[in-house]
């Protein structure tokens, strides 16, 4: 028997009251990826594999047979190991920037390299006086090269 259900067991058989076990079992899993392992903050609850992410699992089963409610259990981990806690932090000061801030940093991102690639793939029409003078000079060689080789003859 693992020991988040031998926790459960314990709790039903010492009269605590609770819910359905299965519902119980639903809720629990669904509390395990909701928060972080606190032994290295790197991966959820669910999928970690330490002696840390299984005390936090028996204790999320412990709070839900005693009868609390998602949030209750949340604000209990919150309280004893601080927001870094949850999984996704709350829209609330810096946690605030993650859900505003790189949706905003992106779009900007985008518009930027928008306006980038359009100014370097237009073409900008040139001066007014390029293309006559360029022509002109062309013109006053030819007509030099044509009286050097008449001067020839």
């Amino acid at each position: 028997m693992s020991l988040p259900s031998l926790a459960l067991a314990m709790l039903m058989l010492v009269g605590v009251p609770s819910a359905d076990p299965a519902t119980l079992e639903r809720e629990a899993r669904q509390l395990e990826t909701m928060l972080i392992a606190p032994c290295c903050w790197m991966q959820p609850v669910s999928q970690h594999q330490s002696q840390a992410s299984d005390e936090v699992k028996q204790q999320i089963r412990v709070l839900l047979a005693a009868g609390k409610s998602r949030q209750e259990v949340l604000d209990a981990f919150v309280a004893q190991y601080g927001p870094r806690i949850l999984a996704e932090p709350p829209a609330q000061g810096v946690g605030r920037l993650l859900y505003v801030g790189l949706p905003l940093a992106f779009v900007l991102s985008a518009a930027a390299v928008i306006v980038f690639l359009r100014r370097a793939t237009v073409r900008r029409p040139q001066a007014h006086g390029a293309p006559d003078t360029v022509l002109a000079s062309d013109d006053a060689y030819a007509r030099r090269l044509d009286d050097e080789l008449r001067d020839m003859d």
